[in-house]
Parts: C-alpha cells; sequence; structure tokens
C-alpha cells in the first residue's frame, strides 16, 4: 500500500497545490484545514507522515503536534511556515519535529525529503519486528551447559539489573552482540531500544553524524536532517562495538554525553537531552588499545565499571554436540529441509580444530554442511571442507607436521599465517573479501598481514 501523507493547513490554496503534488507521486493524502481536524482524522486512521503548518487559528502546529506525538510518538512530522524566525525552527525541531520547511515549499526538497522520512520510517518498522523476534531467543541465545558458559550468563543476568556502563571483551566471533542484546532484554530498558553500531565499519569522517547526528544544512551535502544513535537509543541502550576505532576526539564527546546526559547535534545550538546505557565492546585488549594512543584512558575508566569478558569456543568444547545439534535446528529455520546431524568421529575431529572464528565460523561451517548435504550425516569421510581440519585419510600427517612447532604459540601462530595466507591466496588478494569470509575487521586483517610480512606471490 503507498504511503499515507496528512497535509494540516488552514490556507486551501496550499492544501490543494501541495495534494496534487504528492498525489503525482502516488502518495495517498488527506487534508486537514485545523489541528483539531488534524488530531480527529488521526485518531481514527494514522497515517506514515504529517506536514504541518505551524501557524493556524484554534491551536497552533506546535500544540497539534504535541497532541499527534501523544497518540504515536514516532509519527514523522515536518513543520511548515512562511512566517518563522531561526528560534522557532529550532523550537519545533527540540518538540520532536522531524524537520523544518519554509513556505513557499520547494517540490523537489519536499518529495526528497518525505522519501528519506518515509524509508526511515520503515527501516525502524523493520528494526522493531526484528526486535521483538531476538527477544523470544535472546535469553537462550548463549548456548551450553559449562561450568564456564553457565557463569558467563549469570554474570550477564547479574550486569543487565544495574544501570551501569558495561564493557564486553572477547575474540571476534564470541558473541559479544548477542551478550549486549542478553543485557538488553533482561534490563530495565527492555522496552527502549536496542541501538547498535559497528563503528569499525564506518568511514572516519563520518562517525561524528552516525552518533551524534546532524541538521539539514550543517555541512556541504547535508540535505537533510540525520538522527544520531544516541538519540535513536534514547532511554534504552547504545551498543558500540570496536569503540577504539572512532578518532580521540569523538571518544571524548562519547564521554561527555555519557556524563552529561546530553547531545549536541551538528548545525543545533541547543544541546538535547539524553539518556542511555552505554555498552561498547571490544576484541582487542584495552590497555594495549591505550598504550597505542587509540583508547582514551578516561573512557575506559568510565566503562570499565563492569567487564564482561566472553570465552573462546575452544575453551568450552565440552558444549560443542550441543552447541553443533542446536545451530544445525536455526538452519532449518532459516533454510528449510532436514537439520544435519555430526556423527561421533566427527564431532572428535572438529574438536581437535581451534576454531579461530569461534560460533560465528563454527555457524557457517555448519550452514555449508546444510546447504551441501541437507538432512544427512556428516562423517570424516564425506565432510565438506573446513579449512584448518583434514579428512581422516591425512590427519595423522598433519598433526604430525603441527607438532613439530617447539611451543604452542609457535604453532598457532604458525597455523594464524597458513590461515590466512590460503584465504589470501583465493580470494586473489581482495581485502574485503577475506575480510567478510573469515568475519574479521578489514583494520585488523591489514595488521595480521603486517606481523606476518605476507607477499602476494605472482599467479601463474
Amino acid at each position: 500500500m503507498n504511503p499515507h501523507i496528512m497535509i494540516v493547513d488552514d490556507e486551501e490554496a496550499i492544501r490543494e497545490s501541495l495534494q496534487g503534488v504528492l498525489e503525482d507521486e502516488d502518495y495517498v493524502v488527506s487534508c486537514a484545514a485545523s489541528g483539531e481536524e488534524a488530531i480527529a482524522r488521526f485518531r481514527k486512521r494514522p497515517v506514515d507522515c504529517i506536514l504541518l503548518d505551524i501557524w493556524m487559528p484554534g491551536i497552533d502546529g506546535l500544540e497539534t503536534m504535541n497532541r499527534l506525538h501523544q497518540m504515536d510518538h514516532d509519527v514523522p512530522i515536518i513543520m511548515m511556515s512562511g512566517h518563522a524566525t531561526v528560534d522557532t525552527a529550532v523550537q519545533a525541531t527540540r518538540q520532536g519535529a522531524f524537520d523544518f520547511l519554509e513556505k513557499p515549499l520547494s517540490s523537489d526538497k519536499l518529495l526528497i525529503l518525505l522519501r528519506n522520512v518515509l524509508q526511515k520510517r520503515k527501516l525502524e518498522r523493520e528494526n522493531l519486528g526484528l526486535r521483538q523476534n531476538m527477544r523470544e531467543r535472546s535469553r537462550t541465545e548463549l548456548i551450553g551447559k559449562s561450568r564456564l558458559i553457565e557463569r558467563t550468563r549469570q554474570l550477564i543476568r547479574r550486569v543487565a539489573a544495574s544501570d551501569t556502563p558495561v564493557l564486553i571483551l572477547g575474540e571476534h566471533g564470541t558473541g559479544k552482540a548477542i551478550a549486549a542484546r542478553m543485557i538488553h532484554q533482561l534490563s530495565q530498558r527492555a522496552e527502549a531500544p536496542l541501538v547498535e553500531l559497528n563503528i569499525a565499519g564506518i568511514p572516519e569522517a563520518q562517525v561524528a553524524s552516525e552518533l551524534f547526528g546532524h541538521e539539514k544544512g550543517a555541512f556541504p551535502g547535508a540535505l537533510h536532517k540525520q538522527i544520531g544513535r544516541f538519540e535513536q537509543a534514547h532511554q534504552g541502550i547504545l551498543f558500540m562495538d570496536e569503540l577504539a576505532d572512532a578518532p580521540v576526539g569523538i571518544q571524548a564527546r562519547i564521554l561527555r554525553a555519557m556524563q552529561e546526559r546530553r547531545i549536541t547535534r551538528l548545525g543545533l545550538p541547543m544541546p538535547i537531552p539524553n539518556h542511555v546505557r552505554v555498552i561498547a565492546a571490544s576484541a582487542y585488549d584495552p590497555e594495549l588499545l591505550i598504550r597505542q594512543g587509540r583508547l582514551r584512558e578516561d573512557v575506559y575508566y568510565r566503562l570499565n565499571i563492569v567487564t564482561i569478558t566472553l570465552p573462546p569456543l575452544r575453551d568450552y568444547l565440552e558444549d560443542f554436540a550441543l552447541l553443533s545439534s542446536t545451530l544445525a535446528a536455526e538452519q532449518v529455520k532459516s533454510l528449510g529441509g532436514e537439520p544435519i546431524s555430526f556423527s561421533d568421529d566427527m564431532i572428535k575431529l572438529l574438536k581437535s580444530y581451534t576454531w579461530p572464528g569461534n560460533i560465528r565460523e563454527l555457524r557457517n561451517y555448519i550452514e555449508r554442511c546444510h546447504i551441501l548435504l541437507p538432512g544427512e550425516e556428516i562423517t570424516p569421510e564425506n565432510m565438506p571442507p573446513l579449512d584448518g581440519v583434514v579428512r581422516r585419510a591425512t590427519a595423522g600427517a598433519a598433526q604430525e607436521n603441527t607438532f613439530n612447532h617447539a611451543s604452542f604459540n609457535h604453532a598457532r601462530e604458525a597455523f594464524e599465517r597458513n590461515y590466512l595466507y590460503y584465504h589470501l591466496q583465493k580470494n586473489h588478494w581482495n581485502i574485503k573479501r577475506t575480510s567478510e569470509e573469515l568475519g574479521m575487521e578489514r583494520s585488523q586483517l591489514y595488521r595480521k598481514i603486517k606481523a606476518y610480512e605476507l607477499v602476494q606471490d605472482e599467479e601463474v
């Protein structure tokens, strides 16, 4: 169904003009000549967006907006006026308007803004659905019956009951985002938003706008207002993965936002009250990041009130059979068909692997098995390829070669070097594709290439 837009303006000519423009773009349009009429219409039939004039007889646009937001806090409202001042625009924005347009309206600007508004609303609704689905499974998402996993779950439950910042540490693929979702689900903020942001995946120049937002025209190319992640998470939880990848100046703003409980959107002079609980995560040692100058020490101490360290998969392999069967059942839900299973010999073989990608790597491997051998029992003889795990016929030779290293650390480094080199060669040294395949951040992959002095061979 096409989006429904309501036009609220006391001037009939403006209503008719805007209605014609919007209907030409296949929007469903309704009109109201006053704030009172708009409220009555909205009560009977909610809409996707409202164009609302500020100066009208009876209740004005600001009061109308407040009453509409009491019925639906999330409905986007674009304010309009031909006699507005900067103070009026700021007041409207602070009271919840999505944006502000001056009359006479530019049709092109209006249509671009509406597309952005409706796209944002669509994404918010999709995210709400995902969060609702997530709630059903987040309590049991950390799979396992081992003492180590149970202690981790107990710590998460205790931490969730408080309202302090949390730092989650753990290797890539150990489930840091899952732990954050569990904290959210078990906390007093469970009905408020959980907003997730992987800072490592954002260009450095865009981190400030992503976190704190900006006003239209705040800088060249800012064609519309952007609500930052802090505002999106108001009264809820903001989960930031790899916070140390944010510029240190932005880290100072994050610290100030946490301490003062307010933020400043770029281009908006007045601070905005903001109350979020911050959860940060990292796959790296924070003290090392501080020594490298990548993480501010004061930010670390603010976050380090409670630290949760997630164990790597190799530390609780007694849960491997349960993990594999649970993840296999998940694949049935997402892909259909019958679940795969692993033979006892296959379980033993897989447990001999170090699983550098942890649960994420295991989930990906089970998905590969489900696609290639749906519903079958996976054995060492028919197993799909898994880097680092060899079939029974060559297992002895591979073990002998691995065990020749002088120490465990040397063996682990040799495996990691060969593992990375194999995937880089397979992907023709495409860093983006390799990092996605391994579940590794590109910045980390570059550091590993440099540390191991890996060089691309010339292809024959």
